[in-house]
């Protein structure tokens, strides 16, 4: 909370520390009293900004997908407003769970091709480069092994072109230098 609210978040901290419990229950309380109004502000802002945000250009069936996929990819921004699980409004008894927001895109950095042949294992690059993409990775490896070297050559030869690649290069010596290729890839773009 202290690094959400600052003041606030330390204001809290301190009154928790409060050796009196009489004086520890007043400050906390005073707390909640002064510390609501901003925490509530802060809520409707990113409420504001968040549906601004995904609902820009998007008023075709195409333009609404892309935008449930950019909310899924950002809702770690927007931590206040989807940490909130949707709920009817009510009474404590009338409250019922709606559901709550789908979790965030997660993408592992690096895919093993040991023992694929070149036609399984392409469709597996092409898959986890826009996946990676997707969850706004910058930095994967893709660890095809030494052997011959055919497929180290063709992966390299695919990305060599692709649309989602800045750069690649052999693995450093952590990663399995030529045993494992490095790619970058190019920032996202809002669509």
């Amino acid at each position: 909370m202290a690094t959400i609210f600052g003041k606030e978040g330390r204001d809290l901290y301190n009154a928790f520390f409060i050796p009196d419990t009489a004086k520890r229950k007043a400050a906390l309380d005073r707390w909640i009293k002064s510390t609501t109004p901003t925490i509530q502000a802060a809520v409707t802002q990113e409420l504001i900004d968040l549906v601004e945000f995904v609902t820009e250009d998007r008023w075709t069936e195409e333009g609404w997908r892309r935008g449930e996929e950019k909310l899924r990819r950002i809702q770690n921004s927007f931590h206040l407003v989807l940490d909130i699980k949707l709920r009817t409004v009510g009474t404590k008894e009338q409250i019922k769970i709606k559901g709550t927001v789908p979790d965030p895109i997660l993408c592992n950095t690096e895919i093993d091709l040991h023992g694929k042949t070149v036609s399984e294992a392409m469709p597996m690059v092409k898959e986890f480069l826009c996946d990676s993409y997707n969850a706004h990775e910058r930095k994967i490896w893709i660890i095809h092994g030494k052997g011959t070297g055919t497929l180290r050559e063709e992966v390299r030869k695919y990305l060599e072109n692709h649309r989602l690649v800045e750069s690649f290069s052999p693995a450093d010596k952590a990663h399995g230098e030529e045993g494992a290729t490095q790619v970058e890839l190019k920032e996202w773009e809002f669509s």
